[in-house]
C-alpha cells in the first residue's frame, strides 16, 4: 500500500519543469520582453530544438547574456540576427532565411509531401482499374 504514494511523489518530482532564472536587470519592461523574445527565436547550438530561454548549457547562457547586451545598448531585431548569423550561422535560427544554402531545408518537406501524393494518386488509379501493386 505504501508503494503507491511513493510512486506518485517520484512522478510528479520528475514532472515538474525548472525554469530559466537569470538575473539580468533590464531599463524598461519593454526592453525585457523584446530580449525574451528574440532569445526564444534563436537555437541553441549545444542543445537540440532548444530555445536560448529553455536552455542552460553554458553556451545558450552566454548567447543570451549577449542578446540582452545587445537589447540594452538599442539595437534592434535585424541587427542581433545578423550578429548571431554570422556569428553561429543560420542554425541559430527556427526560421532560417531563404538562400541558396538552405534551400534545401525549406524544399525538401515540400517535395516529400509532393512525392507521398503522386504514390497515394498511382496507387489509388491502379485500384480503381482491379490492378494489383
Amino acid at each position: 500500500m505504501t508503494k503507491y504514494p511513493m510512486l506518485f511523489f517520484m512522478l510528479l518530482a520528475f514532472s515538474v519543469q525548472a525554469q530559466v532564472v537569470d538575473t539580468w536587470v533590464f531599463s524598461s519592461q519593454a526592453q525585457r520582453q523584446e530580449a525574451m523574445a528574440i532569445a526564444g527565436e534563436l537555437r541553441c547550438p549545444q542543445c537540440q530544438n532548444q530555445s536560448l530561454l529553455e536552455s542552460n548549457s553554458p553556451v545558450a547562457v552566454s548567447m543570451r547574456h549577449e542578446v540582452f547586451s545587445m537589447v540594452e545598448q538599442g539595437k534592434d531585431k535585424s541587427e542581433i540576427m545578423a550578429f548571431m548569423n554570422q556569428r553561429y550561422g543560420d542554425f541559430v535560427q527556427y526560421n532560417p532565411p531563404i538562400k541558396m544554402q538552405t534551400a534545401i531545408l525549406w524544399l525538401t518537406p515540400l517535395l516529400l509531401l509532393l512525392a507521398i501524393a503522386v504514390i497515394a494518386w498511382r496507387v489509388m488509379r491502379r485500384q480503381n482499374r482491379g490492378g494489383h501493386l
